[in-house]
């Protein structure tokens, strides 16, 4: 796999690739005192449940979007204002750095109760955040968002919120009838280069379309997280019906990437081009969480579109994106 995609699949990824943890929702027995375990099993206890949280990847601002609690700064913010999440009236303060080096005094300016991050890319920053708590969250597999949850929860002091958030996540994909159905789709990605790469099976998107869509994709190797970089001749033998594209989009100044898709030949002959069932994926959270909004958001943009005689409108009751 070339250098820029691997780059461009872990900036994507590695909010979903991590163990899933060993006790997500015990809270102490005292009045304030609250208690979780990480992502990494590590148990974290709070004096008092944080009310201030710093987000640094896209997982933690599903979580707390589903319990209500507005991240006081986040790297993410394309995903914080959109109206799946907080919308453009967020508070949110815009966090400095990048998503694999995030501004430290930046973090440690806003004060926060407790700070999350990915365990694959943020757990050395331990140390230099001194004495604030650091939860590190990942999701490996579908179905550990709702342990995620009510593990921030526990943390939080919203224990309610997620029960109602995950009896909602529940309900969506219960509504939506798990079972494999004809319509072949693909999710897909890219940006500036010629690369171009694919939920494989086992991504997170990939294994929750192959739950309720034709997804005759195959898995990634081990390490990939998921994802795979794929030729178009690999798809066009396949010749999905829908297909739904990231563009990661990190160079302003190349052409968007269907555009670059569409200079292609074989990239034409497909069905999906022909027929006009070519989505662009919305790049403020496709990809970016595997938590349970985001899962529900998944659904309630594919299934619709795949199948709208069965599905004439989204089921989930969360605000739609463009």
């Amino acid at each position: 796999m070339s250098r820029p995609l691997r780059a461009l699949l872990l900036f994507a990824l590695l909010p979903l690739a991590a163990c899933s943890p060993s006790n997500p929702s015990a809270e102490s027995p005292s009045a304030t005192e609250v208690t979780a375990a990480d992502l990494t099993g590590r148990e974290l206890t709070l004096k008092a449940p944080a009310a201030k949280v710093v987000c640094l990847d896209g997982t933690c601002i599903d979580a707390l979007a589903e319990l209500g609690l507005e991240p006081v700064a986040s790297v993410q913010m394309a995903q914080v204002t959109s109206p799946l999440f907080f919308g453009p009236d967020a508070a949110t303060t815009p966090l400095g750095g990048t998503f694999f080096e995030p501004d430290v005094e930046g973090i440690i300016a806003a004060q926060p109760d407790l700070v999350i991050g990915s365990a694959t890319v943020h757990s050395a920053l331990s140390d230099a955040l001194g004495d604030i708590p650091l939860y590190l969250n990942s999701i490996s597999e579908r179905t550990d968002a709702p342990a995620n949850l009510r593990a921030i929860a526990a943390l939080t002091g919203r224990s309610e919120q997620a029960t109602a958030a995950i009896a909602r996540y529940e309900k969506t994909l219960a509504a939506y009838t798990p079972k494999q159905r004809p319509t072949t789709v693909l999710s897909m990605y890219g940006g500036a280069t010629s690369d171009i790469g694919i939920d494989a099976l086992d991504s997170a998107i990939g294994s929750l379309l192959a739950e309720y869509t034709a997804y005759p994709w195959p898995a990634a190797s081990e390490g990939e997280s998921g994802f795979l970089e794929i030729g178009l001749e690999t798809i066009l033998a396949t010749d999905p019906a829908h297909i739904w594209v990231l563009d990661f989009g990190f160079d302003p100044k190349a052409k968007p990437l269907l555009e670059q898709l569409d200079a292609d030949p074989l990239w034409r002959q497909l069905a999906a081009v022909k027929s006009g069932s070519v989505h662009l994926a919305d790049s403020a959270w496709w990809g970016t969480t595997g938590g349970t909004r985001g899962q529900q958001a998944i659904l309630d943009t594919v299934l619709p579109a795949v199948y709208p005689d069965e599905f004439p409108r989204p089921l989930s009751g969360l605000p739609t994106t463009p």
